[in-house]
């Protein structure tokens, strides 16, 4: 998401839609159907540089900006937008607290909602019934079962929250009439997540009249964002389509391509195994990045707390992130590898990655007492 990344910890109600749609991914030429005489040439960018160009707010523009983009007829185009329907629920839902408001950020709270024991029975219930394909996307793309069975929770509890509202619907009504008119940037990505949606419609990949998701326009078990779909989403099942509501095998395969494509390192903790000094707060750089050395941590009096799997002690790979608790005054801090900041690109928030983590160790440590060796991430 293009959102403010040096104040990344988002309200509670952000979480379940602001999802995997982030950074800038690696280059990937993508499909485009066949031009007719009245389709112009498609844009010569490639990859993510295609949609993180400005797209217009006036409709007219619109239709011919995505059609250079992607090469679709502008009628096509502006038949969909016919069809999109402004949504008043939606925009309500996007800034549940007023343009003005802030909710304050209460991380005790705010991880008991996911690390909890439906989320960790539903897991549980996820793992066994999907153990060869989680065991699969492991092998394959070094992202731990409890991972990807972790997002998934958070996201729609195994499914069983997918959203119901018309992507069409909420990606018109967010790009053309967001309501925090302060923040520009916010409309435009919305923007540029519509024409994906309709370039998707285009290919035959999906139906924008039909899709249902979000309010934020996320769709399916991990809750994809449209240029997320077309560019992490993968045919799990090896059936020929991609389908991220109904085929687990989907779901499991995407959302570790995403953690890989986005910086995952295998034999990696998410944290890393550290006693930080009682000046921690100094530490925190507020980004999505990792910025300290080992070296640097330990000359302002971090150590570790023990010997194991300390690959991430070389380089820049570290940084030191804050939890807090504003109603009682308390904060939590803790060291960030660059799994953590790989997670943080599904949805730009400290709370949201950490409580991935947390109900990962708690799903992982279910199955451990369950008889099975998992890996700890």
């Amino acid at each position: 998401m293009m959102l403010k990344t040096r104040n990344p910890i988002l309200i509670a109600i952000s979480t379940l839609f602001l999802t995997a749609c982030a950074s800038a991914p690696i280059e990937q030429t993508h499909k485009t159907a066949s031009t007719t005489t009245n389709t112009p040439a498609v844009s010569k960018k490639t990859g993510w540089e295609v949609e993180n160009t400005m797209l217009s707010a006036n409709s007219a523009e619109f239709i011919k900006q995505v059609s250079r983009r992607y090469g679709i007829p502008d009628s096509y185009i502006q038949n969909l937008l016919n069809n999109a329907q402004y949504n008043e629920r939606v925009a309500k839902l996007i800034m549940p607290q007023g343009p003005k408001g802030r909710i304050k950020r209460v991380w005790p709270s705010y991880r008991a909602r996911f690390v909890e024991p439906v989320r960790i029975r539903y897991g549980t219930e996820f793992w066994n019934a999907n153990r060869n394909t989680l065991s699969r996307a492991e092998r394959e793309y070094g992202v731990p079962a409890a991972v990807i069975a972790s997002i998934i929770g958070v996201e729609t509890v195994y499914g069983r929250y997918m959203g119901s509202f018309r992507m069409l619907d909420a990606l018109y009504t967010l790009g053309f009439n967001h309501p925090d008119t302060s923040r520009p940037e916010k409309s435009q990505m919305f923007r540029n997540q519509l024409a994906a949606l309709i370039n998707l419609d285009y290919q035959g990949k999906l139906s924008a009249r039909h899709e249902e998701g979000s309010f934020a326009g996320a769709t399916g078990l991990p809750q994809f964002m449209p240029i997320s779909i077309l560019h992490y989403a993968i045919d799990g099942d090896n059936n020929g389509k991609i389908d991220l509501r109904n085929s687990k095998e989907d779901a499991i395969m995407s959302v570790a391509n995403f953690l890989v494509k986005h910086g995952w390192q295998s034999n990696t903790p998410i944290f890393a195994p550290v006693r930080l000094p009682a000046n921690a707060a100094g530490l925190v750089d507020g980004g999505l990045e990792p910025y300290l050395s080992w070296t640097q941590l330990q000359s302002s009096g971090a150590t570790l707390s023990n010997n194991n799997n300390n690959n991430w002690a070389s380089g820049k790979q570290l940084g030191v992130i804050n939890l807090p608790d504003e109603i009682r005054g308390q904060t939590e801090y803790r060291t960030a590898t660059p799994n953590f900041f790989a997670i943080t690109k599904y949805n730009r928030s400290y709370f949201y990655a950490t409580s991935v983590a947390d109900l990962a160790q708690a799903l992982a440590q279910k199955q451990r007492s369950n008889g099975y060796n998992v890996i700890f991430p």
